[in-house]
């Protein structure tokens, strides 16, 4: 039946509907994961007594690795066909992609409850030693994750229009999942209005909750699309490490597209640190800053259900620049209106969050057609690569942005606690003398961290998207070119221009 109702709604349509669940489901499973190690992990590392200052450097190389890294597993995942492997066979299934998710979806959601697990009596050494070695395994297991999750928009369906539809309830999902995790993370661990759990405690129980909902894709998904047509080459799968660097030099238009991204996650230092400051801002309230996007949420949806019809009448890039532009201006606002003014911190949060929860989806649009691109230049299907330099990308605002938010702190003069909890840590008092205490400068440091950095940051990622000059149309195209439907004489007369 319900391929019946698919074929007579959307007869071009490769998935079903419960196909495209199955996705959904499990990409949320996914950032679920990830957003509990990315939330709770500078404020974990602090309430166990780290010095900050050497926990930014460490951090600052670990990410050196991770540059490393998930270029190596973007290229091996593109690269070997593990479908071949016996060893692995009867595990993986078919396909190109989910293979790989196959094998290794339970991986970070283990590693970050290695993670958690930290020994809050371990010596200063034992900590940061704990710190890199789970962290290394949880960002290995996350990168493999993530290359193949996300290059499955790719290849689950060859139809632009499906593919569009897609990307937009995936967005739409994200933006839920996205105030529905932070709200009940940051209620689980707050200590005036909700139960004041440790982060241990909620780390090991959401973890569970992220393996179990991304089962249904491992053992029911399917790909649709994993061969390239109207390509020069027979065997457009098997290529050097030297195809690859020649598919991400010619792709200038992902260089734009990573380079804003890179400037927006680097200074996207209050994403790591927000429970901290809002706890020692607001007086133990560690909700407020979800309140802004708590009450963002349902306009949000409303907003982000037009996206494709915005980037079709605007433009993807267009768009881009105008929401990092006001994301960035609402936080440069909020940083001069100050911190005490309780009521012009929600409104201005609100209105960013309204505009970051859009960018976040046209940001899905843009990735594939720069794809796209680069398998029409060279017709090598380099997929994973792109997204195996996304990953490291969007993995910067947990990581450098992080650094940076915790180098800054240190610099401002941060005393060293150390709790199990915030609850734990709000009993211990914020006043001169009591444990809880920081100075003036220090506080100051932290309104530094959460809102003039980021708004400086997300205006420079704004005006980096200038120079990306690929249109929609053309990009639309060059799919429907890849995937068979035209060919490549009939796409290069229908192109705006020469690429």
């Amino acid at each position: 039946m319900a391929k019946t109702e698919r074929a007579n709604r959307h007869p071009d349509w490769r998935l079903t509907g419960k196909e495209r669940f199955n996705y959904y489901l499990s990409d949320t499973g996914r950032l679920f994961g990830t957003a509990v190690f990315q939330t709770f992990m500078t404020s974990f590392l602090a309430l166990r007594g780290v010095n900050l200052t050497l926990l930014a450097g460490v951090m600052l190389v670990l990410k050196m690795v991770d540059a490393v890294d998930d270029v190596v597993f973007g290229f091996l995942i593109d690269k070997l066909k593990i479908t071949e492997w016996k060893v692995f066979k009867k595990l993986t299934g078919e396909g190109k992609y989910l293979p790989w998710y196959r094998l290794t979806f339970f991986l970070f959601p283990l590693f970050t409850i290695v993670f958690y697990v930290m020994p809050s009596g371990l010596p200063q050494w034992a900590k940061l030693s704990w710190f890199i070695v789970s962290y290394l395994l949880y960002d290995f297991s996350c990168t493999l994750n993530e290359v193949p999750m996300n290059s499955l928009i790719m290849t689950l369906t060859d139809n632009t229009d499906e593919r569009s539809h897609i990307i937009t309830i995936k967005g739409l999902i994200t933006v839920i999942a996205a105030v529905v995790v932070g709200f009940a993370l940051n209620f689980l661990v707050d200590p005036v209005a909700g139960p004041g759990f440790s982060f241990t405690s909620v780390s090991v129980v959401t973890m569970l909750i992220c393996i179990g909902i991304m089962i249904p894709l491992v053992r029911n998904g399917k790909e649709y699309n994993t061969e390239l047509k109207n390509t020069e080459n027979e065997k457009s799968e098997s290529y050097t490490l030297r195809d690859m660097w020649n598919c991400v030099r010619v792709n200038k238009y992902m260089a734009v597209y990573l380079l804003s991204s890179l400037i927006a996650g680097v200074t996207s230092t209050s994403a790591a640190v927000g429970s901290l400051i809002s706890f020692y801002l607001f007086e133990g309230k560690t909700m407020i800053t979800s309140i802004p996007v708590l009450i963002a949420f349902v306009p949000a949806i409303a907003i982000n259900t037009q996206a494709d019809k915005i980037a079709k009448r605007f433009g993807r890039r267009n768009s881009m620049i105008l929401l990092g532009a006001v994301f960035g201006g609402m936080y440069i606002l909020q940083y001069l209106a100050g911190y005490e003014n309780i009521v012009v911190f929600i409104v201005l949060g609100t209105i960013a969050g309204l505009a970051n929860s859009l960018r976040a989806i046209f940001m899905n649009f843009i990735a594939p057609d720069t794809i796209e691109y680069t398998r029409y230049k060279t017709g090598k299907d380099c997929a994973g690569i792109f997204y195996a330099l996304n990953a490291f990308v969007t993995k910067a605002v947990g990581g450098v942005g992080a650094s940076i938010g915790l180098f800054v702190m240190g610099l401002f003069g941060w005393h060293e606690v150390t709790a199990q909890s915030y609850e734990e840590l709000l009993s211990m008092g914020m006043e001169v003398g009591q444990a809880a205490y920081q100075t003036p400068q220090a506080i100051q440091g932290m309104w530094v961290v959460y809102a003039l950095i980021p708004g400086v940051g997300f205006l420079l990622s704004a005006l980096i998207l200038l120079f990306y000059k690929l249109k929609d149309k053309d990009a639309e195209l060059m799919a429907k070119c890849n995937a068979g439907e035209i060919s490549r004489k009939e796409c290069e007369a229908q192109l705006s221009r020469k690429y």
